[in-house]
């Protein structure tokens, strides 16, 4: 589900169908943030709270994102792993484990991991059903429901009204888990280096492929 998040984070493909007041007019800042934005990079903060978890679990790390499709997540020690869109595949380096795990960009996409939502490659307008859940102080929240794989989960998504930017994304299932992703510190259209986005097993690591690669 995280890289959908990733496509809203960049604002990709808001609909500006027909809505209340409010709701049209933050989609419409989101689809205008989407068309001005080439490269993203922040810091986040992940929580994941579930009825099969005895405390919440929570991580944090860097990202950066560059369109369409090219994505970096580093998680910090103690839970390090590195998750790298090259533009064709997916890959997740688990250094402890010596393992990575490699998949189709397209085929990762679809999974209902917090992964998932976040790269630029779903549309919201085809996608999911909008609606505004609170449209108060500085930010508005917005409830995406999946139109087709009700196994995805339910987003919300806190927009900032100032500038449209993400402040939270929060990844509901139908098992009761709850994932949030706050991001700070971004920084808009600065140049990254393309090796971010390019990664090479380290010697000794196992690649696990899924049996649809």
């Amino acid at each position: 589900m995280l890289l959908f998040v990733i496509a809203l984070l960049l604002g990709a493909g808001a609909p500006l169908r027909a809505a209340s007041d409010p709701l049209k007019d933050a989609l419409r800042r989101l689809q205008e943030r989407y068309e001005a934005t080439r490269t993203l990079a922040a810091e986040f903060t992940q929580t994941v709270e579930s009825p099969t978890l005895s405390a919440p679990l929570v991580s944090h790390g860097t990202v950066a994102f560059e369109k369409p499709n090219r994505m970096r997540w580093d998680y910090a020690p103690p839970d390090a792993q590195t998750i790298v869109g090259d533009g064709d595949s997916l890959w997740i380096y688990q250094a402890e484990e010596k393992q990575v795990i490699k998949a189709p960009l397209g085929e990762a996409f679809r999974a209902s991991t917090p992964v998932t939502f976040l790269a630029g490659l779903g549309r919201v307008e085809r996608d999911f059903d909008a609606s505004l859940v609170k449209d108060g102080g500085s930010a508005w929240v917005l409830q995406l429901v999946p139109k087709k794989d009700a196994g995805i989960g339910t987003l919300f998504l806190t927009v900032r009204k100032a500038d449209a930017s993400v402040e939270e994304a929060k990844i509901t299932d139908p098992l009761g888990t709850t994932t949030r992703i706050r991001f700070s510190n971004e920084k808009r259209n600065a140049p990254l280096d393309r090796g971010l986005f390019q990664f090479t097993p380290p010697p000794g690591v196992d690649v696990v492929r899924p049996p649809t690669y």
